[in-house]
Formats: C-alpha cells, structure tokens, sequence
C-alpha cells in the first residue's frame, strides 16, 4: 500500500534524548495533575480570574479543592482564597472530619471588580450557600460571608451587574413553589420505607443516574447592597421557567447566559414528549428574570440547538443549531435570531465544520471553536458575509471568554505534550499569552512527547489523518511496540489536546510507539466523512485502521510488527472486539466500556437515537434488525484468539456491565487469556483519582506482558496474520 503523505515523516538518526534532567511521565504524575474543575470566572473590570483548582494526592489518598485568584497583568501572582482537603478514605472509616472545618468552594462568580462569591454544598444537609469575599489592598481577601441559603443543592450560578440579580439552576418538583417545598419532599422520599420507583416513559435512566421526579430548572434572585457593602436577597427566589408549556418536563440543559441587560436568560432545553428517549430536539428558549415562563425562538428547528450567545446590544442571539431529529453528530450550523422581528437566518451555511461554541467578538463577528484536522481551533465568523478566519490553529482550544474593557480572550488550551492551562488570546493576530502554570513541572522535569502528524490512504479513497508519538530517549535504530489506540464516540476525533483519561503520552513513556488514527466516523474533516461511519461500523472504520497500520509498518521499520497491542474505549472498545473476530496481527488487546452485542445494547442503553440512527432503525424492524445483526461483534466470537483485557464500570448506563461481561465470558469460555477489571463506582469514564491510576497500572501490565522483546523482534508480520477472511460480514 502506497503512503499517501506523512507529514514531518523523516526521524533524525541520532537518539532523541531527554531535556536535562527529566525523566519518563508516568500514571502516578497523570493522576496527580492540578486540574481546573468547573466554570472559569473574570472579573467585571477584567483585571483578574478566579477558577477552582483540584488536584490527588496519592500519598495521602485525597484530594484537594483551591479557590485561586489569578491577576491578568504581567507579572501577577495567584492567591489562594480557600482549600478544602477531602478526608482520606481512612478518615471517613474512622468517623474523622480533617475536611470538614474547611469550606470546600465551587461555582465562582464575581458580585463586582473585588466581590467574589462562590457555592458550598453541604452533603449531609443537602443544602448549599454562596458565600462571599472581598478584596482590599491592606487586608487581602476577607473571610467568607453567607449571602444567600437555599434549601436545596443548587449550581450554574451567574450574576448580572446590570440587573442585580443572581440566578442557578436547582432541582425541583413539577407543581412546587418554593425550594423548601422541594426540600421537604426530598426529606419525605429518604423516610420512605421502600427504595421503589415507577416508570411509565423512557428516559429511565442516563448516563449515570436514574431518573427522578426532580428537574433542573433557573431560578433567579435579586440582590440589593446594604451600607456596609454587602449582598442580601430581596426576596425568595423565584423559578422563572415554572410555567413553560413543555408536556410537564423541561430541563435547563447546562448553563444559561444573561442578556446584557440583565433582565431575561437565554437556554437551551430538549424538547419533552414520549420521544424523549429517540429524538435529539432542542430549542434555545426566552425567560425574564421576573416571570414563570419561558418561550422558544426556534419552536420549527427539529434538530438540537446549544450555545446561545447575545449581542452586546441585546437585539440578536446567536446559536448553533442542528437539522436532524435523531442525530447526535449532525453539522452544528449557525444561526441568528433577531429579537424585532422574531426571524433566523443561518450564518457561514457553507463552512463544512461543526463549531462547539460561539462567542460574540464585535457587532459584525462571532468567535467559535470547531474540530479541524486533529486540532480544536478558534476563528472569527463574519456574520455579513460568513467568512471564517482562523486566529488560533496549533493544539486545542477549549470555552473561550471575552475580557471585558479588552480586545483579548481567555481560554483554556492544551495539546498532547501541554497540560491544560488558562491563556490569553488576541482576537485579531491569535497570538497566546499564558496566565497560569498550574503544572510546571510537565514538559521540564517530566518529559512529554511532542505529536508528529501521519497521513495515510483509507478505505473509499478517504485520507486517514492521525498522530503518532515517540517514547522517550528514543532510537530509530531499535525497535520498539506499537500501541494503537481506537477513538470512542463514534462521532468524535484524537484531537491535540490534554486528557487526564486517554492520555497518549502515558503509552509513549512506557515504551511503546503510540498511534491514534481518525477514521471514518471522525469529526473535524467534513460531514461527509463523519457521517460515512453510519450502518459502516466495523466497515470503513475497520478497514481504514488496517490499511493505516500496513502502511504505517511498511514505513517505521523502528515498529516491531510481531508486538502490536490495540486499545479503545466505548465505539473504541466495540471495534476492538470487531478486531478481534476479524485479525490476528495484535498480540494484546484492552476493552474498556465497550459493546458486545449490537441488539443487546439497542434494548439496554438509555439514547435510543443514538443507534436508531447509526443503524438505520430499531432491531424490531426486520431491514434495520439485519443491520445490527451485520455490524455485531458476537457474530464472530467463535475467531476471538487475541489476549484481552475488559474492563467495565457498573454505573456505565450507554454500555452497560453486561456487554463486559459477556466479553469476558466469550473469551474464557473459549479459552483465551483475558482479565476482567471491573469498577462498581464508575460510570462510562474512569474519575476517581485511585481508579484512575488501577486503570493505568493495568492497562500497561497488560499490553506489555504479551508484547516483550523477543527473538523474533523486527522481523515483519507474516501477510496471511493480517486479515482473517470471514466470508460475508
């Protein structure tokens, strides 16, 4: 097979060394990573940020929470406003309380250019305060002060300056007033003798969580100042979205955004109805922040809406919107709604991208950020004439902020060998300044392996686009294992960007040559190429990843070909049991939340949509039905001979146990050497900081236990190992 192109493809002769000094990143500097957790907030004069701060200690077994103000002119230092340090699991057991005389803060928003208020939610309680604190040149920042008690746990907190008034969204009973109605029923449904509840829709259950009767919904609250300068609610706060008429369910999706002048909130809520579990309908809905009730600006879109953003006038919103009903990975579109006439028109209708988030920059252009190649990149939309402009190309560009009283931006950005971190950005030259360092030692003490680019030849003409990364100290002139590293998704891409899953770079260090190839089914190359991946799953897909890894032997002789492990996660994870029915050229394989069967997951997981749409139909109509049937990984156990390694969380709702246990069952009842790790408190992801590291830790013993040097390192893979012919798929 002809390459197609590598790019930067010629590795110099000489070993790539070390910086001076730094040694191999490993899954204990993973997990111990300081992380920014929730909203970033800037402050109303734009001289400062302040973001929440986490980060485990392995040593200690817990995990600590900052509240950190960060100055944004040069040379500015950041301050710690508060800590929190969860009680070790020892503590817990004990009946110990070593974190709970510390406030443990999250939600920042500023009440003003030195007010800062943020949310503390009591778990035993089940109630939340925001407090806040001020700052003063003598005295720093004052100790914590109570401005607001709510009955309930609340979260999305913003303010507007111009109104007064503070909103959140909390979870409440249809039909209540109040949140301590909530509150009270929440206190009557812990009583309760039995533990049952009743469904009679779908939507039982997503993600994570089962569903309830509680719905997340905005309630705003105004706030007055008293002499001495602080904050005090006028009156209770009120759900300004009660009275919508949505069938009896809205749920505010995410968070919300203010008009500039304070006084309605725009967001994006999915459309109720008995379809709720098969439809992807979402409208970008109106409330004032002194009603009940909401309305839709786009009642007649059938796809899903996201990202409101208002002009700084106030007399258009402009908002992403999707035209398919029941798909997820639909081209986000731009539209935009003007308030005098009520009417949308779409803006930039032939950029073949799908932008994430939109941000307004002036009157005549949009900020937004969009999958391109395997970087997360930024641009300014032109809303005249719809030309994109792209202002930040290298790594990931992650939410993006105005700075207010600047022509700057602040945005979270990272790449495969740059932590995450806080960065300003010029909104005309894209030039990058960064603001805060929250992991120094990555990259100097620690060594990262810099991306290089591959391009290969796919199936269908396509051309796959991918990364591969070296281990460190590496020689061209030894050989090495390949991990090759499957995206999950579907509809997703290896973009260059830091993660503390998935992390690339965690592979490179333990010695094996890493690659992440985007194939069919990958976002950031056109939706023609995303959508190839529908009714194709373990075709095009499949294909591609064997054309890309011939190629890529045929051109890295430094890759020892008889030591090849594969890895992926949800589709990642299905097109490893794919794989394994249809080659024999890996040595070890890892599974994680991945699907077994096509049928049995279409009747287990919770968005119906999701393969209704993949799959062209439900399985109880007979043309879909041979559909699920074709694509389906258990067809074809009777082929499994590779080493795998499943691994499963039981709070896994998209995939559940089930499909890893099945794999599991598959491979010992036939024989095959696997291993089960199985996570009871963990969902489709991997959170917990101790988890997380177990995970590591297995994973590497896995893929390097069957992948050691042997005699036969560097000689080629036999052609008849590389694709085992199953007849008619």
């Amino acid at each position: 097979m002809t390459v197609l192109r590598t790019l930067a493809a010629t590795v110099a002769v000489a070993a790539v060394a070390l910086g001076a000094g730094a040694r191999p990143f490993t899954p204990e500097d993973l997990v111990q990573t300081a992380r920014l957790s929730g909203p970033v907030a800037i402050s109303p004069n734009g001289a400062s940020v302040a973001y929440i701060q986490t980060q485990y200690s392995i040593e200690a077994k817990r995990q600590s929470t900052r509240l950190v103000v960060q100055p944004l002119l040069p040379g500015g230092e950041p301050v710690l406003v508060a800590e929190h340090l969860a009680d070790p699991p020892s503590a817990k057991a004990g009946g110990g309380g070593g974190g709970k005389n510390r406030i443990q803060a999250s939600q920042p928003v500023w009440l003003g250019d030195d007010t800062l208020a943020f949310v503390s939610t009591d778990p035993e309680t089940h109630t939340s305060t925001l407090f806040s604190v001020r700052s003063s040149r003598r005295r720093g920042w004052s100790k914590p002060h109570a401005v607001l008690k709510t009955a309930v746990p609340i979260a999305d907190v913003q303010f507007s300056a111009a109104s007064g008034v503070l909103a959140f969204t909390a979870e409440v009973y249809n039909g209540t007033t109040t949140l301590e109605e909530t509150a009270e029923l929440d206190r009557q449904d812990r009583e309760r003798a039995d533990s049952g509840r009743v469904y009679e829709e779908l939507w039982v259950r997503h993600w994570d969580t089962f569903a309830s009767p509680k719905l997340p919904q905005i309630h705003a609250v105004h706030l007055a100042r008293k002499h001495d300068g602080s904050l005090r609610p006028k009156q209770a706060a009120r759900n300004i979205i009660r009275d919508t008429v949505a069938d009896g369910r809205l749920e505010a999706a995410a968070s919300f955004v203010f008009s500039p002048d304070g006084r309605q909130v725009a967001f994006v809520a999915k459309k109720p109805g008995a379809d709720y579990a098969w439809r992807t309908t979402s409208y970008v809905y109106l409330a004032s922040v002194d009603g009940t009730a909401a309305t839709p600006i786009n009642a007649n879109d059938k796809g899903a809406s996201s990202s409101p953003a208002f002009s700084a006038d106030g007399s258009r919103i402009a908002y992403l919107q999707m035209a398919a009903p029941a798909y997820e990975a639909d081209r986000n579109q731009i539209w935009l709604y003007d308030a005098a006439s009520g009417s949308a028109a779409p803006v930039a209708a032939d950029w073949d991208r799908s932008p994430a988030q939109i941000e307004w920059a002036d009157a005549d252009t949009l900020l937004a950020t969009y999958d391109d190649w395997g970087r997360r990149k930024l641009a300014r939309v032109d809303v005249r004439t719809g030309a994109v402009t792209p202002i930040v190309e290298s790594h990931s560009v992650g939410t993006v902020q105005r700075v207010p009283g600047t022509a700057k931006l602040l945005v979270d950005y990272s790449g495969f060998d740059l932590p995450t971190d806080l960065f300003l950005v010029s909104a005309d030259s894209g030039a990058l300044e960064q603001v805060t360092r929250l992991n120094p030692r990555l990259g100097e003490e620690v060594f990262l392996s810099a991306p290089e680019d591959l391009e290969f030849a796919g199936a269908g003409d396509a051309t796959i686009h991918g990364f591969l990364l070296h281990p460190p100290g590496f020689d061209p002139e030894k050989t090495y294992p390949l991990a090759f590293v499957i995206h999950g998704g579907p509809q997703s891409s290896f973009a260059d960007a830091w993660s503390s899953r998935w992390n690339l770079n965690v592979l490179a260090a333990a010695g094996f040559v890493t690659v992440a190839m985007d194939v069919q089914g990958s976002t950031g190359y056109g939706q023609n190429f995303t959508d190839a991946i529908r009714n194709q799953w373990g075709g095009l897909p499949y294909d591609s990843l064997m054309m890309s890894l011939e190629q890529l032997l045929a051109t890295r002789p430094y890759i020892d070909g008889n030591r090849l492990a594969a890895l992926g996660a949800s589709y990642g994870g299905y097109m490893i049991n794919w794989i394994n029915g249809h080659t024999d050229v890996f040595k070890a394989l890892v599974n994680h939340d991945g699907m077994f069967s096509t049928v049995s997951t279409y009747y287990s997981t919770e968005e119906l949509y999701f393969p209704e749409t993949e799959f062209e139909g439900a399985p109880f109509a007979p043309e879909a039905r041979k559909n699920y049937e074709r694509w389906s990984p258990e067809r074809f156990v009777h082929n499994w001979r590779t080493p795998t390694l499943v691994i499963h969380g039981e709070r896994d709702y998209r995939l559940v146990v089930s499909e890893g246990l099945s794999t599991f069952t598959a491979l010992r009842r036939q024989g095959v050497p696997a291993k089960l790790l199985y996570f009871p408190d963990e969902n489709h992801w991997v959170l917990k900081p101790a988890n997380s590291l177990r995970w590591h830790r297995e994973v590497l013993d896995w893929i390097s236990r069957w992948t050691p040097a042997s005699a036969d390192a560097g000689l080629p893979v036999q052609p008849a190992a590389r694709f085992r012919v199953q007849g008619d798929q």
